[in-house]
């Protein structure tokens, strides 16, 4: 292994330390008692070594949800080339339930990232986002071959938000722990999948 191939992984391995470390600290005390120094402690390294990473707590929450928007979008991906064969709304179902699953597969991070109020969830909230982006190619091309009806410009955003609030509802309130998780989030997928297709 080269010494920057190792001192990547080393990297890599300290941004794990501090996102669990902080992760820990949101949901035993809160945001609001997040800090360098606690991070710092809890880690046992000094909160400069800290700052080389991260300019501040907000910017340590943004990577929280940087890491869980990027978790979802890899198992979507993969679920949707394991289903290419099947039906544009079969394959869309497979991927809000897979993306529904990555988020409680998350669900410290989600909770750290809900507690800290943060005004970015789960990753970009820009036109780029590459998650909007692969739905809004996939409803296309679903309309293309007469599955999905005519749809608004806009409905990716509604279909991802509506992800994302139960997603973050079933985190909040342990839904995902409960031996119904499965059959709430099936019914709640068919229900978003029936308003698309013609």
């Amino acid at each position: 292994m080269s010494a920057r191939t190792r001192r990547e992984k080393e990297k890599e391995s300290m941004r794990g330390a501090i996102l669990a470390a902080a992760i820990k600290i949101i949901a035993d005390e809160g945001y609001e008692k997040l800090s360098m120094r606690k991070i710092a402690d809890a880690i046992d390294y000094t909160p400069t070594t800290i700052y080389s990473y991260y300019k501040d707590k907000a910017q340590i929450v943004d990577d929280i949800a940087m890491q869980i928007h990027n978790k979802i979008i890899a198992d979507v991906e993969v679920t949707m080339a394991e289903n290419k064969a099947s039906p544009p709304d079969d394959q869309l179902r497979f991927a809000f339930k897979t993306f529904l699953y990555s988020m409680a597969d998350c669900a410290d991070m989600g909770s750290a990232v809900i507690k800290s109020r943060a005004e970015t969830i789960f990753g970009p909230n820009d036109k780029e986002n590459s998650g909007i982006t692969i739905l809004q190619e996939f409803l296309a091309y679903g309309q293309r071959v007469g599955v999905f009806r005519e749809l608004d410009d806009n409905i990716s955003w509604m279909l991802i938000t509506a992800l994302i609030g139960f997603g973050l509802n079933s985190i909040e309130n342990q839904l995902h722990n409960n031996e119904n998780w499965p059959y709430l989030a099936e019914v709640f997928v068919d229900m978003l999948v029936r308003g698309l297709v013609q």
